[in-house]
């Protein structure tokens, strides 16, 4: 018997101007996003559409890494994921060739392999890369969190 579990995300744009819009969700703040600077009559100073798949992306992956490090009880003092998108113009049209997720992990010493293995699973399981039909590389380092110094006697 498998146990289905279905989950619902609604989201409304709403123009604001020309080349920028605003984001809303129930319950949450108003996002401002804007066409990147990069292309005509960009935006500058707020996020792009391009940004927040970016954004989504390295958000998923760094919540399923947490999710996954405390049901396998691997001690996770801090992650930091650097996520970049390449956007390349072909045949008259944009797209992402590739996204590059550049990880950081720190964990207690002897389980830098388990906390390695947790980026590995985070790739296969993280929601948004699965709906994502674009290659994506991962990098992670895992150290050894620094020990804390001793309190003055």
């Amino acid at each position: 018997m498998s146990i289905v579990k279905v989950h619902r995300y609604g989201v409304r744009a709403d123009r604001e101007g020309p080349q920028s819009l605003s984001l809303e969700a129930p319950g949450k703040p108003r996002l401002h996003v804007g066409t990147p600077p990069e292309f005509r009559n960009g935006v500058p100073y707020v996020w792009s559409p391009e940004e927040l798949l970016i954004g989504s992306l390295a958000a998923c992956f760094e919540l399923t890494v947490v999710a996954i490090a405390d049901r396998k009880d691997v001690p996770l003092h801090a992650i930091r994921v650097d996520a970049t998108g390449h956007v390349e113009r072909k045949d008259s049209r944009y797209r992402f060739m590739l996204f590059e997720l550049d990880v950081e992990l720190e964990t207690d010493a002897g389980r830098e392999h388990d906390a390695e293995n947790l980026a590995e699973l985070a790739k296969e399981r993280c929601i948004v890369a699965s709906a994502l039909d674009v290659p994506w590389r991962l990098t992670v380092e895992a150290h050894t969190a620094p020990v804390a110094a001793a309190a003055p006697a």
